[in-house]
Order: structure tokens, then sequence, then C-alpha cells
């Protein structure tokens, strides 16, 4: 998707969750980009996966908004589903060629993502080559550990930037996403939790949308100057 952007201001990177796509995420998010579009550009990843599942909340209202898009299997997909090792492999290096055409473009300074995108949102952060100039992180309702974008495993070490984790009360997977935030590669130091009333959504509500955005600007205006 062509991106119309403002190139004087700090880019994020949005990535968005299983049974999505860029469109649907940009409609899911767009009180928080609308509070914060004088001081970042946003784009919107794609997944380059199709799948016909679509994820929680697309339907109705984004039933013809397709096709619908997931992130890659992990290693323990295999033998499952009929995925392959072959079958991994293939789809983690679409998916890690277009997360390293959006950073060597864009060079964002920071990433949103919503479920299972922030699984992928975690391992480019801890990509030693793509993560290098990503410098915080924005979970909503993220509740599992990275998603490796390689057949090497990932460095078992703690990210050097902050993490913002966005989490629902309603969501059944909010003492995963609690955990999470405490543990895995993110600083409990530097961790700011976030509750919002409502299930595994991405809020539209404004006051949790100011509550967050925020969190942002208040996290990027505390980084260090480069």
């Amino acid at each position: 998707m062509s991106e119309s952007l403002d190139k004087t201001l700090p880019i994020i990177l949005c990535i968005h969750g299983h049974g999505t796509n860029s469109t649907i995420f940009r409609h899911q998010s767009r009180n928080i980009v609308q509070v914060l579009q004088k001081k970042f550009s946003f784009v919107f990843a794609e997944s380059p996966i199709e799948t016909s599942q679509p994820g929680t909340g697309v339907l109705p209202y984004f039933a013809h908004v397709k096709p619908y898009r997931r992130w890659h299997h992990d290693d323990a997909a295999v033998g499952s589903f009929d995925v392959t090792a072959e079958d991994v492999a293939r789809e983690r290096k679409l998916v890690r060629n277009m997360l390293a055409e959006h950073v060597q473009r864009h060079r964002p300074v920071g990433v949103i993502a919503f479920s299972q995108g922030t699984r992928v949102a975690s391992a480019l952060c801890l990509d030693p080559e793509l993560g290098a100039g990503i410098r915080f992180i924005v979970q909503i309702c993220g509740f599992v550990e990275a998603l490796p974008l390689s057949s090497a495993p990932l460095e078992p070490r703690v990210l050097d930037m902050p993490s913002v984790h966005v989490q629902g009360t309603n969501d059944l997977w909010t003492a995963k996403q609690a955990r999470l935030a405490k543990k895995s590669c993110f600083d409990p130091a530097r961790a700011r939790t976030i509750k919002f009333r409502g299930g595994h959504d991405v809020p539209v509500a404004m006051p949790d949308v100011v509550k967050i955005t925020n969190e942002i600007v208040a996290v990027y205006e505390s980084l260090p100057s480069v």
C-alpha cells in the first residue's frame, strides 16, 4: 500500500494482527493515529501471507476487506495442519524481507503492534540488524513471546528500549499479557502498562486513546538524543 508521509516527523511502523490486514489495522488504530499525527508519521506493514480465517472482531464490519492476512508459522507448527519445515522457512523469509524493506526505506523509531503482530514486533526489535534503529515498542494485547524471523534461535536478551503494554481488562488473555510484560525480552524497569475497559481489541474510546498516546509521547521524549 502506498504511503503519504511527512518525512520530517519520526516514523512508527504498525504491525497488524492475525486474520486482518494493514487496511483494517489502519481503521482500528485511527484514533491513536489521529491524536499523534502531528508528532509521528505512520507506516502500516502488511503480511505477505494470506489466510481465510478472520481475526477477532473482524466480522461482520470488515467482511469484505480482504484478503485477510496472518504472520508466519513457527517451528512448533511443523507436522500440524500439513505445515512442513520448508513452509516455515519460506514464510519466515517472506516476512523478514518485507520488514527489511520497511526498515531500510522508512527507518522507524518505534513500532506499534496488535495481537499476533506483537510477536513479530518483538522479533523485529530483537533482530540485531533490523532492530538496531528502533527505540521503543508498543504492544496492544500481546500475550505470546517473539516469533523468530529466521531459523537462528533468538538471542535471550532484554531489549534496551522502553515498552508500552496495552491490556484489555476483559481480554481472555489478560493474565498472559501481564506475565509477558514482566518477563520475556522486556525490561521490567522500562515497561509501562496501560489497562483499558475492553476485550482483545485496539482501544478506540478517547479516554483510553489519550492515556495511550500520552504514554507514547512521554516515552519518545524521554529517549536520549542520537
